[in-house]
């Protein structure tokens, strides 16, 4: 079979369904989609531009190998950019996410991503691939060009830390988000303080393309005080949206769309995630009048 003819024989389901999957690794590697839909099409090419006899005997498999190493190059040289201010993983419409089992679309929340941005690219790659794909460990190593042994040290240290020091924060349930919204509303400091964690964070990403605060707001009384200030300059523009397959909110302030999620510790907030960055909130399905600014 050629390479062509490994893509022809699949109907659009099944073809779909690959790249569904190779986006889902991409955007776990990277944590944006942007690179994560390069290094999907750019791997789909490579296996149709293959020469005739030369066809892998598992293109899936082969499929997987290449986008992971193409994101890894994109991630190790983001490592190297310039990025002014917070770097948050991008957002995207939760249509948009690869149709997956409901816990396996569990790290694909920002706070998830998140974390994973604080591994080695080696170890997140393993990671990703043991346990969002229950790749064999005999693959993983063919596919990151390392030993067995490495590649599970790789996998259990990822493991550790995440359940450890970079322990992201849970969903906020509904009742959470509801006494947050309506105390801030409310321009209620007091109240808005008490739903928030002594360390609360607030992190802006912009990358200095829009006014936003470079460096995070930590404490509840400084959160607490900045979040009604925002709603109050929001002049009621303020809509709820579902990005990464949780809730958040857009909200419009001084001309500049932000999308605001939250993460909760022990049913407290504890961290205030704000998307600013007008080239990063292209994959939502804002309402209408909330389209960010080129």
């Amino acid at each position: 079979m050629t390479t062509a003819g490994a893509l022809a024989g699949l109907d659009r389901a099944a073809v779909d369904r690959v790249r569904g999957r190779l986006l889902g690794v991409g955007y776990r590697i990277t944590g944006t989609w942007a690179d994560a839909e390069d290094a999907a099409d750019e791997a789909l090419a490579r296996l149709v531009g293959l020469e005739a006899g030369s066809a892998p005997d598992n293109p899936e498999a082969w499929l997987t190998t290449v986008t992971t190493r193409l994101c890894l190059d994109r991630l190790r040289r983001r490592r190297r950019e310039d990025y002014v201010g917070a770097w948050l993983p991008e957002p995207v419409d939760t249509a948009l996410l690869p149709s997956e089992l409901a816990e396996q679309r569990d790290d694909l929340r920002i706070a998830v991503l998140l974390a994973y941005e604080q591994l080695g690219p080696e170890e997140r790659a393993a990671f990703v691939l043991r346990e969002a794909y229950s790749l064999p460990y005999a693959e993983i190593a063919g596919a990151l060009d390392a030993a067995v042994p490495t590649v599970r040290q790789w996998v259990s240290r990822a493991r550790r830390r995440l359940d450890t020091d970079l322990r992201p924060p849970e969903r906020a349930p509904d009742a959470v988000i509801s006494r947050l919204v309506e105390a801030v509303l409310a321009g209620d400091l007091q109240q808005t303080i008490e739903v928030l964690t002594a360390d609360a964070r607030v992190v802006s990403d912009s990358d200095g393309k829009v006014n936003a605060a470079r460096r995070d707001i930590v404490g509840a009384r400084k959160c607490a005080y900045f979040l009604i200030k925002a709603a109050e300059l929001s002049d009621g523009m303020i809509a709820p949206v579902e990005v990464n397959g949780e809730f958040a909110l857009a909200v419009v302030s001084r001309g500049v769309v932000r999308v605001a999620q939250l993460g909760v510790v022990d049913g407290r907030v504890t961290r205030v995630y704000f998307h600013s960055n007008p080239a990063k909130l292209t994959r939502l399905a804002l309402p209408e009048g909330f389209e960010p600014s080129a």
